[in-house]
């Protein structure tokens, strides 16, 4: 999706008389150069992840003492000018600006202080809910305000140095943390070499799973009126604030889909409308992690009590009352199961169930049976689809009924360069040519002329075209992106006192 937002902006900018140059910097390496022994794709983040970690990493670079002032005339223009924020998003970026700050000198404070005062408790403190449990650094990433390769190197370097001193804590607090920027990489790995994941399961059983389309229920999981009072602070936190901590999003996601049954799609959306560090590709990896759709992710029987939940990571119950005001006087024993808790306590809260804060919207018990129901209705609907050869499906699959992921190769080159490879192969640092040697999946001759013929037309159906429809698509809704906001207005205004527009994010 950046890479068709940067596409429309350079447009718009070459038309201003502007020129503009992209440079690789939004990950630590390409998925096009990493796979295994047989030169295919990993489809397990382990392995991936280990392949990375010894891979020799390219230095940050550092910002340089002073800035050298371009010579002659150099071309501007307006934010206006480049259409990066409608009226519907002007209030609700108004209000992100109260608790969100753009701009480098933030940035670089906050990453200095995570790495120096927090990362040490990190492992530990990431699982508390409420507070600075975490680094935070998640906007300013994806935002490009923050190189994600100065934010490994530094950490690696805290990891080293924990390990020759003996500290096992805070060598496993970094280690913890370089594992979450492994799964931010993941993610796009797992785009790049599967762009399908955008739209269907990695796992092709998920697309006979029958959802339910409440359109109750999903209002009353937007809206934080569940009756369960973890997941009601968490999306209530998340519409006041644009962000939550990572395991409320795990709690959350998983309520929807496993409890609610809700479609993981549909969640998807909510959190791309809602999210300020909202990455397309993280949130199809998050949301197909929970809902069973990937081989190392939750299992699709599983499914989490919310109330356990919260006495293991909300213990006083102080995250529910910062954003439930109505249960704020709720005790902590009963604070994540006010349903069971006797009328005197919860009149002594002030507290009517059914009144000021829901009833549960569904009994936990209740959840499970639906649950186990669904997934045995899956599997019938998977073996009369194969007996009847029928094509009838709740979600879009590959033509192969194969549970098997299907295995793409990567080590040899190809003699075309493909429509997908023109967008992420751009000229970099290193390597200022305009065709660098690429390493994709082999075609048939008759499908990459195709490709170039569709790659001509962007409104086609493929690569770049159906990000662009997904985007289209996501700009005509009731609720407000939040997703332009002021950080990216700040990032986006800097580039009027530099020579080169670094339109990549993460620069």
């Amino acid at each position: 999706v950046s890479l068709v937002r940067d596409h429309n902006i350079k447009e718009k900018l070459v038309e201003l008389g502007i020129s503009v140059k992209s440079y690789n910097g939004d990950l630590l390496f390409e998925p096009w150069s990493i796979y295994d022994e047989t030169g295919h794709a990993f489809t397990t983040f382990d392995p991936f992840w280990n392949r990375c970690l010894h891979m020799q990493m390219k230095a940050f670079s550092l910002i340089p003492p002073q800035l050298i002032l371009a010579e002659g005339k150099v071309g501007k223009c307006s934010i206006e000018q480049l259409g990066l924020e409608d009226e519907s998003e002007k209030s609700s970026n108004a209000l992100l600006g109260r608790a969100w700050y753009p701009g480098w000198n933030k940035t670089d404070k906050a990453l200095t202080e995570f790495v120096e005062q927090h990362l040490l408790h990190y492992s530990k403190n990431r699982l508390k809910v409420g507070g600075d449990s975490t680094s935070l650094l998640s906007p300013y990433i994806h935002f490009g305000e923050l190189s994600v390769r100065k934010v490994f190197q530094l950490a690696r370097t805290k990891q080293i140095l924990w390990a020759n001193e003996g500290n096992s804590a805070g060598e496993e607090s970094a280690t913890v943390f370089l594992r979450a920027i492994g799964l931010r990489e993941y993610s796009r790995y797992l785009c790049f070499n599967f762009p399908s994941t955008i739209e269907k399961p990695l796992l092709g059983n998920l697309a006979f799973f029958p959802w339910k389309t409440d359109p109750a229920n999903f209002k009353a999981w937007r809206q934080g009126r569940t009756g369960y009072p973890l997941v009601d602070a968490g999306m209530r936190e998340l519409w006041a604030t644009g962000w939550i901590h990572n395991k409320i999003r795990v709690i959350v996601s998983s309520f929807a889909v496993k409890m609610l049954l809700i479609p993981w799609r549909w969640g998807m959306k909510y959190f791309w409308d809602t999210l300020l560090d909202a990455d397309l590709e993280s949130d199809i990896l998050g949301w197909q992690y929970i809902s069973g759709c990937l081989p190392d992710g939750h299992k699709l029987e599983r499914l989490d009590d919310p109330a356990i939940h919260g006495a293991k990571f909300d213990p006083e119950g102080e995250y529910v009352r910062q954003w439930l005001p109505e249960l704020a006087r709720m005790p902590a024993e009963w604070i994540h199961h006010p349903w069971n808790a006797p009328l005197t306590v919860l009149r002594a809260s002030g507290v009517e169930l059914g009144q000021n804060y829901p009833k549960p919207i569904i009994d936990i018990d209740q959840a499970r049976e639906q649950l186990t129901e669904a997934i045995f209705k899956m599997w019938e609907n998977e073996a009369a689809s194969k007996g009847s050869g029928s094509e009838e499906r709740n979600e879009v699959v590959d033509e192969s009924e194969s549970l098997a992921i299907p295995k793409v190769f990567l080590k040899d080159k190809v003699s075309h360069i493909t429509s997908s490879s023109n967008d992420q192969k751009v000229p970099t640092l290193d390597n200022p040519q305009i065709d660098p040697p690429n390493r994709k999946r082999p075609k048939c001759s008759a499908e990459v002329e195709q490709k170039q013929n569709n790659s001509r037309n962007l409104s086609k159906d493929t690569g770049v075209g159906r990000v662009q429809a997904l985007i289209h698509s996501l700009s005509h809704n009731n609720v407000p992106r939040l997703l332009i906001s002021n950080f990216f207005k700040s990032f986006i205004a800097s580039l009027d006192s530099l020579r080169h527009c670094f339109m990549k994010d993460g620069i």
